[in-house]
C-alpha cells in the first residue's frame, strides 16, 4: 500500500527530473525551470492524487511533458 507520504515524494522526485530537463533544455536556472514546469498540464496532473501519474516512471512522465511542450498534450489522456 502507498502511503500518502510515499505519493508526495514520488510527485517530489518526479518533479526534480522533470526541473533537471528543463534547466538543461531551456538552459535556464533552477528557479525558472521551476516556474516554467508549474505552468504545464503534466505538473498539474502529476499534483493531482487522482490520475496516479506518479505511479508512472519519471522517464515516462518527461515523454509525456515533451508531448505537451511540442504540441501535443493529448498523450497525457491517454493514460
Amino acid at each position: 500500500m502507498i502511503t500518502g507520504a510515499d505519493q508526495k515524494k514520488a510527485m517530489r522526485n518526479i518533479a526534480a527530473f522533470l526541473v533537471e530537463y528543463i534547466m538543461n533544455d531551456k538552459e535556464c536556472s533552477r528557479d525558472e525551470a521551476v516556474e516554467f514546469l508549474i505552468k504545464t498540464t503534466v505538473y498539474a496532473a502529476l499534483m493531482d492524487e487522482d490520475t496516479d501519474l506518479y505511479l508512472e516512471s519519471r522517464e515516462a512522465v518527461l515523454d509525456i511533458l515533451k508531448e505537451e511542450l511540442a504540441g501535443n498534450p493529448y498523450r497525457l489522456l491517454q493514460l
